[in-house]
């Protein structure tokens, strides 16, 4: 085990190698740095209180890791199950029935797929790449093929502030991002809305509590090269909007307990019970608190070996610098139930839409069959 010093920074091993945690600005109390992780001898005890310790925080950056792609994988399943996936899984199953293998391509005709659908299943697996243990991972990157096919999610380009899966209710809470090669000098930014959220007045508070965000899909919203790639524009679908007119609360608390916003601009389009008009005022409010230096970091990266982990729940981020078409990153999203002690309630104080999460995590759970998952 490991124990905080005096000076709350750094971790000492009682092998006598240590770990320095320093504050990342911008994010208030809610970032960290971790220098010195030595992965080789890392024990599952000291890689718990890691994730605990990202719970109390937002954003946990590990630099200079040296982890392989294996180790990252293994790594971040301790915390909990791979749940990404399983939205745009139990999507496909859902449409065309629970023995349909969205990965299995010799089943399209047999389950009569959609020739929309078939060009997103084939498109997304030019960014799905096995590693040398045979798991499977999601590229981030603007890399392109000979014929010009994108070999990463979200292909090049800015990406504006978002949250992944921003209108499921049963999103995942999670997300490490692990840079891989040509990262130096682009950037990944955070905003977190916490202390926005905690800044407004008990009234305001009050009011954004009992709001319900109407998502819908807007073209160019995320990255606006997808206005002249009909297949981005598809994967980028199913990534933050599948089903226009859904609704999720605009005030959530994430696994750490951090009350805030679960707020992404380019697909909250209304909020319930309000005109366009009076939705546009109080999002308008809301962008001009928010997206201010105050509770913004961009991180720019000084190696390839950087680890990113990061809250999806109230904490938005963005790929800010569209010059580095050629880095590649890989991304697991998760949920982290493993460093629970109870399920994760994200909407306890919405009674219909805590409800509501909890038939759509059982209904998500039987149709995908996600293993370790603490049921709420």
């Amino acid at each position: 085990m490991f124990c905080w010093c005096e000076n709350y920074d750094k971790y000492n091993y009682e092998k006598g190698t240590q770990m320095k945690v320093s504050t990342i600005p911008g994010l208030g109390s809610f970032g960290h740095y971790i220098d010195d992780v030595d992965f080789n001898n890392l024990s599952s005890d000291e890689w718990f209180e890691i994730g605990k310790l990202h719970l109390q925080g937002l954003v946990t950056i590990l630099r200079n890791v040296n982890i392989t792609r294996d180790q990252y994988v293994a790594k971040i399943r301790k915390f909990g199950p791979n749940k990404g996936t399983r939205n745009s899984r139990a999507h496909f199953k859902i449409k065309y029935g629970e023995d349909f293998d969205p990965k299995d391509e010799g089943a399209f005709d047999r389950f009569n797929v959609s020739e929309e659908d078939r060009n997103y299943l084939k498109f997304k697996r030019h960014f799905v790449e096995q590693t040398e243990g045979g798991n499977f991972l999601t590229r981030i990157s603007g890399e392109r093929d000979e014929q010009g096919n994108s070999l990463g999610a979200f292909s090049d380009g800015e990406l504006y502030w978002h949250s992944n899966e921003s209108s499921e209710l049963t999103f995942a809470p999670e997300v490490a991002l692990l840079g891989y090669k040509h990262m130096t000098g682009s950037t990944t930014g955070f905003v977190q809305s916490v202390d926005c959220y905690e800044s407004f007045s008990e009234s305001f508070r009050s009011e954004l509590d009992e709001m319900v965000v109407i998502h819908e899909y807007i073209p160019g919203g995320i990255n606006n090269r997808e206005i002249t790639d009909p297949n981005l524009g598809n994967v980028l679908r199913m990534e933050f909007c599948q089903y226009d007119g859904s609704e999720v609360p605009m005030v959530l608390t994430s696994p750490g307990g951090h009350k805030g916003l679960h707020y992404t601009t380019n697909t909250a389009t209304g909020i319930k019970g309000m005109t366009k008009e009076e939705s546009a005022k109080i999002f308008k409010i809301i962008d001009e608190k928010l997206f201010t230096d105050k509770y913004i970091y961009d991180h720019k990266y000084a190696t390839d070996n950087e680890l990113l982990l990061f809250d999806n729940s109230v904490t938005l981020h963005r790929r800010k610098d569209p010059g580095h078409a050629q880095r590649l990153a890989y991304r697991i999203q998760y949920d982290p139930s493993n460093l629970l002690d109870a399920p994760w309630y994200p909407y306890n104080h919405l009674p219909k839409y805590a409800e509501k999460y909890k038939i759509q995590t059982h209904e998500l759970i039987e149709i995908t069959k996600l293993k370790d998952f603490k049921l709420p």
